[in-house]
């Protein structure tokens, strides 16, 4: 078998180590039509209402999950599909294709959907098809039960356990396998905050989404790898990745403790150099990924996501309920709130975006929201608001200029208009904010650094681009010249400042930032415990000279390769103290 590696999006943590277990979705294909024998339908019969009866058991798990992660509301539908699929007029009608006309009961199921399907063609309004869903997914579901027998036949060796591979990652893809031990999940779709990604992350199964077309690369029965925390699956692996891939899951297990005891205790490095370490949230979701009295409050609230999980624009009150949500995790402690940042890659499939030649380089950020004034000052009026429930801050993206600065604080004060103020930051992503960062650091409260996009727009590369993305090097001297602009011109004036790009949660990068002058790194939840555990082994000393000599270097090769070598240096002795004390 052939070596395959795939790159995606983290969903669940872990290392996953088994055998390829290709799952194809019903809904993905037709049902033929197959006849039964003359002996065979009363068995058949007994077999659909098994697999409906475990069907109707699962949609149960998962409304249980469901309703204790996300509350009632989100778990509703499932009671709704349980309905469904105990509805004694479509049971009555399966049961008579089954017995009089003698078909196979997957083909049963076939049929009655095919009947709604004409009946809500001739329907028209806008829910149409959300019904039509509703109806179909849970008797897809009964289906899958029925054909779980054949799967379950898959050889798998002795002391193997499955990884899933599928299409799209749904809730029944991870709890109709509940009596089998997962070792993982891989599939092509499936977004992060998904019912199937909470339940992943509620079993403990190490999950990776985004792949592509995996469903059809993937060989079963293969030898698998999900090293699930970095996004990266890989398939026909040799005896040796087995034996390594056993060696990262034993270490990780081992690690656990030593990593938890660290990330209750407050930042610094080995000399005692306090350090502020913040973690990066999407949605009030990602608060069951993690302790968030193991954070020294949120560096990074990507506003967006409550936008785009919604068909609409959401009102003052939608907004408020979601940042009071969080703030309330975290009293006492800051809570960094990024206005909207939309546009380019992120968009909202309710509003038109106009068409640009260049997205990256358009309509985007603060640039949007202060062309759409309306909008910005809802948000604005939702994040004053949330004042009550603890310490908002909010933090303009994409600032160019500092017209924009005083523009944006205009507003902010305009909605106040009770004297009371909310700190205003900055974010730097655009080189020339970088270069004028005397000016706007001087009328902003606080700095936070994006390094993704500062790399991107530094370098003129989209790193999405296959033919140029080989330029996207956030290690290059010249980046790391600018962060050390950057944090020395902050220092000087006595500016606030904190990164909450991906360099701060990778360990190179946060030794570098460290050694930089950075006392404030904005992690995701997965790199939050191994953060603070590693600068815990560095005095500071140590971090400045890793700095200069990484400044110093020649290319993005040689600077990555010295902090490189002393990030798996310095883990070694993180991980010396597990295998020392393994309880």
């Amino acid at each position: 078998m052939a070596r395959l590696e795939l790159k995606g999006t983290p969903v669940s943590p872990g290392v996953g180590l088994g055998q390829a277990w290709t799952i194809v979705d019903p809904a993905s294909r037709r049902i033929p039509r197959r006849h039964l024998g003359a002996e065979e339908p009363e068995a058949a019969l007994a077999r659909f209402e098994a697999a409906r009866r475990r069907a109707v058991e699962d949609l149960k798990r998962i409304q249980a999950v469901t309703t204790r992660e996300l509350g009632i509301q989100d778990a509703a539908i499932y009671g709704a599909q349980i309905a469904v699929i105990q509805d004694p007029d479509a049971r009555r009608q399966i049961e008579r294709l089954i017995l009089e006309e003698r078909i196979q009961p997957e083909s049963a199921i076939q049929e009655l959907l095919d009947r709604f399907a004409g009946l809500f063609e001739k329907l028209e309004g806008g829910d149409i098809k959300t019904w039509a869903a509703d109806l179909r997914d849970p008797w897809l579901c009964v289906v899958r039960e029925l054909e779980a027998v054949e799967e379950e036949r898959l050889e798998l060796g002795p002391d193997a356990r499955p990884v899933l591979i599928a299409e799209e990652l749904t809730p029944s893809l991870v709890t109709r396998h509940h009596r089998q031990p997962l070792a993982g999940i891989a599939c092509t779709r499936g977004g992060r905050f998904s019912h199937g990604a909470l339940l992943a992350r509620s079993f403990g199964i190490p999950t990776v989404t985004g792949l592509d077309q995996v469903h059809t690369k993937a060989v079963a029965g293969e030898h698998v790898v999900v090293l699930a925390e970095e996004g990266r699956v890989l398939f026909g692996i040799d005896e040796r990745e087995r034996e390594i891939a056993a060696r990262m899951a034993a270490e990780r297990e081992r690690l656990r403790g030593v990593l938890l005891e660290a990330s209750g205790e407050p930042g610094r490095t080995a000399d005692g150099e306090a350090l502020s370490v913040l973690v990066n949230i999407e949605s009030p979701q990602d608060l069951a990924m993690f302790e968030p009295s193991h954070a020294a409050g949120v560096g990074l609230f990507r506003t967006e996501f409550a936008f785009m999980e919604r068909p609409s624009f959401p009102g003052r009150d939608e907004q408020l309920e979601v940042y009071r949500s969080v703030l309330e995790r975290f009293p006492g402690k800051p809570v960094v709130f990024r206005t909207l940042d939309i546009g380019g890659d992120k968009q909202l499939r309710y509003f038109q975006h106009p068409q640009e030649a260049n997205p990256v380089l358009g309509w985007r950020g603060l640039r949007l929201s202060l062309e759409w004034r309306d909008l910005f000052l809802i948000q604005l009026e939702a994040l004053v608001a949330a004042r009550e429930a603890g310490d908002a801050r909010i933090l303009l993206p994409m600032v160019t200029t500092v017209e924009e600065l005083r523009e944006a604080r205009r507003l902010v004060a305009q909605v106040c208009g009770d004297g009371r103020s909310i700190p205003v930051g900055v974010m730097i992503e655009v080189p020339a904010a970088a270069m004028a960062l005397r000016e706007l650091a001087k009328e902003a409260d606080f700095v936070s650094v994006g390094t993704n996009d500062l790399t991107q727009y530094l370098f003129a590369v989209d790193r999405d681009n296959p033919w140029v993305s080989g330029l996207y090097q956030p290690y290059h001297p010249a980046h790391l010249r600018v962060l050390r602009h950057i944090a020395r011109t902050c220092a000087a004036l006595g500016t606030p400042l904190s990164v909450c790009g991906e360099m701060a949660g990778q360990k190179t990068g946060a030794l570098f930032l460290v050694g930089t002058g950075y006392r404030q790194l904005s992690v995701v939840a997965a790199s939050l415990q191994k953060e603070k555990a590693l600068l815990r082994e560095v005095p500071q000393q140590e971090l400045r000279r890793l700095s200069h000599a990484a400044v110093g270097a020649h290319t993005s090769s040689e600077a990555f390769g010295i902090l490189r070598e002393a990030a798996d240096r310095i883990w070694e002795r993180v991980a010396a103290r597990s295998e020392a004390d393994p309880d």
